[in-house]
């Protein structure tokens, strides 16, 4: 059995028995470094990074599942900038890895096995190559450790280069082969989280 598809059969040990409602968890998309030329707009040529922010209001938390789709009805690839040794990738044997072309890195204790202990976070870039739309999905298991209570703090982020102006957009999605979005609490409720989204940009010279 791979190491993404007993990731899959964990978590889905963790809902089975559980009924879906809504939590007070929110996730978020900003953009920061040299490309983001305010909140809503991006410089064309110039390394981008796109932030995502959980916000975790009330209550501990065991797994989750998220995705994420970068599209455009105007631009027609984008280029995945490697975070040189910081980022990870997901290798063909199943395990996340340093690596200097990755280009999605970890932030505020996401890092490795220090939260999500069950391996560490699960990176699955469905279709990951830079010709829009791209699409990646990212899970986590907490067995010893907890994640707990937190304000808005941002927790992973991949950074890209966008060769022409235009409009792109960063969306949530399902991702194969179970990835919907779901967050796991301690009582093995199935929570939906508050989403922000779409988020769009502009792409300007």
């Amino acid at each position: 059995m791979t190491h993404l598809r007993t990731f899959v059969v964990a978590l889905a040990g963790i809902t089975l028995v559980a009924a879906a409602s809504w939590g007070q968890t929110a996730i978020s998309v900003g953009i920061s470094g040299p490309g983001a030329v305010n909140d809503s707009t991006i410089k064309v040529g110039q390394p981008v990074s796109v932030d995502i922010y959980w916000n975790n209001k009330d209550d501990d938390r065991r797994g989750f599942t998220t995705g994420f789709q970068v599209y455009s009805e105007t631009i027609k690839s984008i280029k995945h900038w490697p975070e040189h040794g910081k980022g990870f990738t997901w290798a063909d044997s199943g395990r996340v890895i340093d690596t200097a072309s990755g280009d999605v890195r970890a932030h505020a204790g996401w890092e490795g096995t220090n939260t999500w202990d069950f391996t560490g976070i699960r990176q699955v870039p469905i279709d990951w190559d830079g010709n829009l739309p791209d699409t990646i999905g990212f899970g986590g298991l907490v067995v010893k450790n907890h994640y707990g209570v937190h304000d808005k703090k941002k927790v992973l982020s991949w950074t890209m280069v966008v060769p022409q102006a235009g409009t792109i957009v960063v969306d949530s999605t399902y991702f194969r082969p179970g990835g919907v979005w779901a967050i796991v609490g301690v009582d093995a409720i199935e929570i939906k989280p508050a989403w922000g989204g779409p988020y769009k940009f502009k792409v300007i010279e």
